[in-house]
This record gives structure tokens, sequence and C-alpha cells, in this order.
């Protein structure tokens, strides 16, 4: 449909604007939502026959480029066994001439039977001749060969890079993957476009009108220009840019902010420590089943105060990494020089475990909790374990930080996750897997309403990327960007939520993706 004006009429519409929250009908002209249930009798009508209409689903926290690329490696998700990994890892060495690199991403040992990171001989005998690299479901660890090893001219009296760990001589750990990262698969112009291209083929299918791409450089913000030139980029988009590469940060805070209908970007990516699953997450005390290891911190203090002080400056956002209670700790520390007065909206990506005084300290500050719900239902299996029964209460404090006034931008880490709204959703007032498990929910204190659940991932969202006047809501003068669902996702019972489909999703008025 490439209607310019036209009416939806008998719709469900849920508006998130408190002055009219439910109507039947809209009017959209030019890009924009012209009026609210008084539809435009010279207009075409299109009748939805009941369906629900939401402002679009907005995912806060997503890497474009990564879920494309993926797309190319094997897929190891989900896999449970780490002869189930070993097997497929042979079949796909017997299908490449020696010599050609093995890409992999999405094991996870907490899958396994044993738990524990494999041994440097797994992969060392099942191929001297392909450089082998797997990168871990958080995409905080990599795990490589020694043919990798030797390609990449690596030797282990070299030492390792601050903020890195090897263990068992074949896992790399946050800065460790730096060794190997220019084995990666080849981000060539062509490549990054085709994948992002790829990307957002599958993100209109999801219901999902923007994304903020957590972590971007040149050559994927020259693609995703290239893409919008040629009309062939049907989402909108909020980047974050690469925080550690000096020279980009320079140009943009000279340059001024990237604005444009589609792709805009005014903030920047940095990182603390790294995540729960490969212990690289910064913790207070050391991990329970790691009684020695309190994490890894990313990013010295002199550099990543310097990087605040900087995008003070020149008022771009910072949006800052954090897993651990201790990452989070260091990153309100340094950002409370700079947010307590001020709206920066500053954001912490992830606050997955914070101490309930650094959760109020979140809240003097006016910082933005980024957060997605499917890590706390991926993660609660092996939570326990991991951090000990006592700092549970730690965890994706959803609930303890919207009673206290948090607008919590919601997302996915797609590809870390799969980047489903509705999976987000049901996550977010479930604290449930897939299977429904567990039957009460994971601390289920921290469940949220349906309403907040839907905030989250519009409204919210919006906010967060200083759009609330625009988007994340469905009124005169907003963005006609809309999430047409098969049921009303506020009044099902939670455990159908899955079962709702994507009827439609329009962008810019226009309909980029009907079922």
């Amino acid at each position: 449909m490439e209607s310019k004006a036209f009416n939806i009429i008998n719709a469900n519409i849920i508006s998130l604007d408190d002055r009219q929250p439910y109507s039947s009908s809209l009017t959209i002209n030019g890009g924009v939502i012209e009026s609210v249930e008084n539809p435009n009798p010279a207009l075409k009508s299109i009748n939805l026959h009941g369906a629900t209409i939401i402002p679009g689903f907005i995912d806060s926290h997503f890497h474009l480029r990564n879920l494309g690329k993926r797309l190319d490696m094997l897929q190891l998700k989900g896999v449970d066994s780490l002869d189930k990994i070993r097997s497929m890892i042979i079949k796909e060495c017997q299908n490449k001439p020696k010599g050609d690199l093995i890409f992999g991403f999405g094991w996870d040992q907490n899958l396994w039977e044993s738990k524990d990171f494999p041994a440097s001989d797994v992969l060392n005998l099942i191929s001297p001749d392909h450089p082998i690299i797997l990168t871990r479901i958080d995409g905080h660890a990599t795990w490589v060969n020694q043919k990798c090893l030797d390609v990449a001219e690596y030797d282990f009296n070299h030492g390792v890079p601050d903020g890195g760990k090897i263990i068992n001589d074949c896992i790399l750990v946050d800065n460790a993957m730096k060794i190997v990262s220019h084995l990666n698969q080849e981000n060539t112009p062509q490549n990054v476009k085709r994948w992002i291209n790829s990307a957002t083929d599958i993100i209109i299918k999801r219901g999902i009108c923007s994304v903020h791409d957590a972590w971007q450089d040149q050559t994927i913000i020259n693609a995703i220009n290239e893409l919008i030139k040629e009309d062939n980029f049907p989402i909108r988009c909020y980047g974050m840019i690469d925080g550690s590469n000096q020279d980009l940060c320079e140009r943009f805070f000279k340059g001024g902010f990237l604005r444009s209908e589609k792709y805009n970007i005014r903030s920047v990516k940095a990182f603390i420590d790294g995540a729960l699953g490969s212990r690289g997450a910064a913790l207070l005390e050391p991990y329970s089943d790691d009684t020695h290891n309190c994490g890894l911190i990313l990013i010295s203090h002199e550099e990543f105060g310097e990087l605040a002080k900087l995008c003070s400056k020149y008022n771009y956002q910072l949006n800052t990494h954090a897993i651990g209670d201790k990452g989070n700790q260091i990153v309100i520390d340094t950002y409370s020089q700079y947010t307590k007065n001020q709206d920066t909206r500053w954001r912490i990506e992830h606050a997955q475990m914070v101490t309930s005084k650094d959760l109020d300290r979140i809240i003097d500050n006016h910082i933005v909790p980024s957060m997605q719900p499917s890590h706390c239902t991926s993660d609660m299996k092996w939570l326990p374990e991991r951090i000990g029964e006592h700092r549970l209460h730690r965890i994706s404090r959803w609930k303890t930080f919207i009673n206290k006034g948090a607008k919590i931008a919601g997302g996915s880490d797609c590809p870390i996750e799969e980047g489903n709204p509705l999976f987000e959703f049901y996550a977010a007032i479930t604290r449930q897997d897939h299977q429904g498990l567990p039957n009460s929910g994971f601390q289920k204190q921290e469940c949220v309403t349906p309403i907040e659940a839907l905030k989250m991932l519009t409204t919210w969202g919006a906010r967060a990327e200083f759009q609330e006047q625009s988007k994340g809501k469905i009124k005169p003068g907003y963005k006609a960007d809309l999430t047409i669902l098969s049921d009303d996702i506020t009044k099902v019972e939670s455990s159908k939520v899955l079962n709702i489909e994507i009827i439609g999703t329009i962008v810019d008025g226009k309909f980029v993706y009907q079922k």
C-alpha cells in the first residue's frame, strides 16, 4: 500500500495518549496521523474488522549489522550439548576448503551437561586446517582453535589485552576477543549493506518500526545512508556511535547531530563490563560459582571519564553497557557528575544487576535504564548458581524502577536474543520463558503490567531517543508508525500473547509489511 492518505476503520486502537486512550478509527495523511476517531469521508478506508493497532514497536537495543551478519554463520543457538556442536562443526569443516575460516554464533555452555567452558583440544582435534571462530550467545566471548590463533599471529607470551582474559587457551573473553577480531567476516561496504538489508526484512515482519542500533561505525553509517537514498530502508533508526573510536566521535562531536526522517544520531555507546553468562560482568562480590572472579572492567576510569566529559560538552547522549552491580555503580559514579540537574537522558544499557542504593541513584540522576526482558528469562536458569540466591533480587528490577518513576526503554539486544517484541512483552509481564516456566515467574515481584510493558516498547523507547513528541503514541501530528496485531495485547491471557500475529507494519504512513 503506497497511499499517502487513507482511513483505518473498525479497529481497536490503543493510543497510549491519556487524552484519548482508545478509539476505532484514524486518518493518515503524508506520513503522519491527521486525526483520530474522525475518518475523512473523501479518502479510501481500510477495514480492520476489530484488529488491534498500537504505536509502532520500538526496539531500544538492537544490532542491525550483527543480525544480518549472523545469518551467514553456523547457527549454534540453543544447541544443548557439546557433542552436538562438535558434530555440526565437523560437518561444516567437511564442506569448506582447507584454510577457509569457520564462523559460528550462539553457543552457550550453560545449556550443556557439564556447564564448563570447553577445553582447547575440542576444536583443535576437529580441524588443524580451518581457523575456527565461534562467538558465544552473549557476544562477550569467542571460542577459537589453535589454527585461528596461528593465523592471527598470536602467541600466549604476548599477554592478554586489558579488560580481557583467556580461559583454557581457547576462550577469549571480552577485550581478549580483539586478538582475532581482524579475522572476522569482512565488514566490507557491500557486506554490511547486505546484512543490514537482510535485518530490516526480518524486522518489519515482527512489527518493529524503529530500532536503536547500539553500536555503529562509519561503515554501518554509510550503509544505512545509502539504503535510505535507494528507498530501501523501511524502518527508522537511532544510532549510537562507537565510543572507543576517537576519530569517529570527534567528527560527530564537532559536526553536530545527524538528523533525518529515517535516521538520527546523537548518542555514543560505551562498554564498562562484560556479561554474566561468560562471567565478565563486573560484580561487587565474587561469582558464587567462581569465587576468585569478580568480572572485568573494559575501560579505564580515565578514558570513561574523558568520554563522559566530551559527551556533556557537545550535548551527546552517553549510553553505556553495564550488567554487573559493580559495573552499574561505576557508570552511575561517572554519570552523576553531569546528569543530576539536567535532562541529559544518559542511558545504562541493560542495567541488569543493580543494588537498591544504586537503583535510587539512577532515579535521582535522571538516568534512563535501557533493559531487555528476554535477558532475564534467558539467564534465570543458571543465575542462582552463578550469583547466589542472596543476590537474585538485584536482577532485572523492572517494576521497582517503574514504581520509582523510571521510564524504561525496552528492547531485545537482537541477535543476542531473538528480537521479537511480542516475546519481550510476554517476558516483561510474566518473567517466564517460551515454555511458561517457571510457573510462578522468576522473581515475580518485578513483573510489570501490560500497559507498562507496552510503554517500554513504544512510548518510553521514543523518549529515550528524544522523540516523545513525534513517536510512541497514536495522536494527531505524530508519525504514522503503527503495528497491527491480531488481538489486544493488553487484554489477552498472558499465555496467549505469543500466539498473536503481526498483521501489518506501517512506517511513515506506508505498509512496509502485510501478512
